[in-house]
């Protein structure tokens, strides 16, 4: 190789180093040091750490909830979608970076050749042309623009990761809500049966004393309209029941009524007395998947920009023919229809009506569009955490006080009950008392499952089940076989 070949490659290969465009930067958005709502020391909160907030559902104790979650990681089908969008943008990945390599085929060529000359000059013989070998061209990546799309490729990749994990945050979060609902469903029906059976004693009783006459007509249909208002809630929580069975079933692509023989013993509403639950808000933004996945998408946009104004500069490629060329097939592949050749070729844009110009533009915008979604996204979750924070801690004061106004209830309906046999008191203080301690047995119950599901909220929130080991499929699905 000459020297000047030699000088000409080496420059190449020092400027293919550089890439036009901005350089991206991760973004270090205003946080604040700590959450409003946990600076009162009452609230009683301690610092979580990360593998316990990745698995938070456990902190329930309730093995039914960790089978469902276990069935939901392995069979939900949206978690199975968003892990297809990852096998996509690892494609896409791959076919970038292919891009940086040289491309090499394989060709064969026969041709019947006639009149060369120019046009009304005769003479010329026509000849057969065949020619086969291999053809290989590499564009020589001077500027970046090549390596600018892989960046964004890997950016990409790395967000379809994030949205992976942001789409099984929401699927947990989403499948304890529900299987809260479930157990406060039958936790009503339970409550509503046991009361259901008193007033139907009261209806006896009440029944007994008019026909003996120390009661009247009133006091008997009073107690017949409880009895039958409070029967027919049933039909209503059987239906509800039902719903949210049925919802549990979609969220773990099981089957309608698969899971019926899991769900048919009742269970306590599930709740937690852990108070690991404090974060710093910069280890919340930094745990969430979706703002770790917006931070990705705006880094992608950042790389595109860079492409975008590399279709400005030229375009340099390499090419080159090994094979062999002849006019007789039969001589084809002797040694003297040898050949090869090579050459360069720069391409520079000139006129295009300002379409490169278009491009920058539109990836500029895009850019900006992904950067006030990140600022977006990060303000959202340091509200949401607050919020779901104050409304846990005040969910569980009100819970506290309701129950506290169940017991001195009851009491209230066990003097009622016995004024009544003793002709002290009228059926109206009976009546009254009952209907007292299941408006607030109700409250109690719908207070427990109302605090779980704050408690989820808040998990939800800081970040929780925001972590998956993703791996490559082997071997992928095809509906082919």
């Amino acid at each position: 190789m000459s020297t000047e070949k030699q000088v000409a490659l080496g420059v190449l290969l020092g400027l293919s180093g550089c890439m036009v465009g901005p350089d991206y930067r991760t973004p270090a958005p205003s946080l604040p040091d700590r959450w409003t709502a946990a600076r009162d020391p009452a609230a009683d909160l301690n610092p979580v750490s990360r593998a316990a907030l990745n698995t938070w559902w456990t902190s329930f104790h309730d093995p039914q909830l960790d089978q469902l979650m276990t069935q939901a990681l392995a069979r939900n089908l949206d978690l199975k979608m968003a892990f297809s969008r990852i096998e996509q943008a690892r494609a896409e990945r791959r076919a970038n970076r292919a891009d940086l390599f040289p491309k090499v085929s394989a060709n064969a060529v026969g041709a019947r050749v006639d009149n060369l000359l120019p046009f009304g000059q005769s003479g010329a013989r026509p000849f057969n042309y065949f020619l086969t070998g291999f053809d290989a061209i590499w564009e020589i990546d001077l500027f970046g623009r090549l390596r600018r799309r892989l960046e964004a490729a890997d950016a990409q990749t790395d967000a379809a990761i994030e949205d992976h994990a942001q789409a099984w945050a929401l699927l947990a979060a989403e499948l304890a809500r529900t299987y809260t609902d479930y157990r406060n469903l039958q936790t009503q029906q339970r409550i509503t049966v046991a009361s259901l059976a008193s007033q139907r004693q009261t209806l006896a009783l009440t029944e007994q004393l008019f026909r003996e006459g120390l009661g009247t007509h009133l006091d008997v249909a009073r107690a017949g309209a409880q009895f039958d208002a409070t029967q027919a809630r049933i039909p209503q929580l059987d239906g509800q029941l039902a719903a949210a069975e049925y919802r549990l079933e979609i969220l773990t692509a099981a089957q309608p009524g698969a899971l019926r023989s899991q769900l048919r013993e009742p269970r306590p509403v599930p709740g937690s007395d852990v108070r690991a639950l404090l974060t710093k808000p910069a280890d919340t933004v930094r745990y969430r998947p979706d703002v770790r996945a917006a931070e990705r998408h705006l880094a992608a946009t950042t790389a595109l920009q860079g492409a975008a104004f590399g279709e400005l500069f030229p375009k340099i490629s390499v090419a080159a023919f090994l094979g062999m060329q002849n006019s007789d097939l039969e001589n084809l592949f002797r040694s003297s229809s040898f050949a090869w050749a090579s050459g360069t070729a720069i391409t520079q844009p000139i006129f295009n009506f300002g379409r490169i110009r278009a491009g920058i533009d539109l990836a500029d915008a895009r850019q900006q569009e992904a950067y006030f979604k990140y600022e977006k996204t990060v303000l959202t979750a340091l509200h949401e955490t607050e919020t779901a924070m104050k409304q846990f801690l005040t969910e569980a004061q009100r819970r506290e006080s309701l129950a506290r106004s169940v017991s001195q209830l009851r009491t209230a309906q066990d003097q009622a009950a016995l004024r009544y046999r003793e002709g002290l008191a009228t059926y109206l203080e009976v009546l009254d008392a009952e209907r007292a301690v299941l408006a607030e047995e109700l409250a109690l119950a719908q207070s427990q499952a109302q605090t779980t599901t704050n408690l989820i909220a808040l998990y939800k929130a800081l970040g929780g089940a925001g972590q998956l080991d993703v791996k490559p499929v082997e071997e992928p699905i095809r509906p082919w076989g």
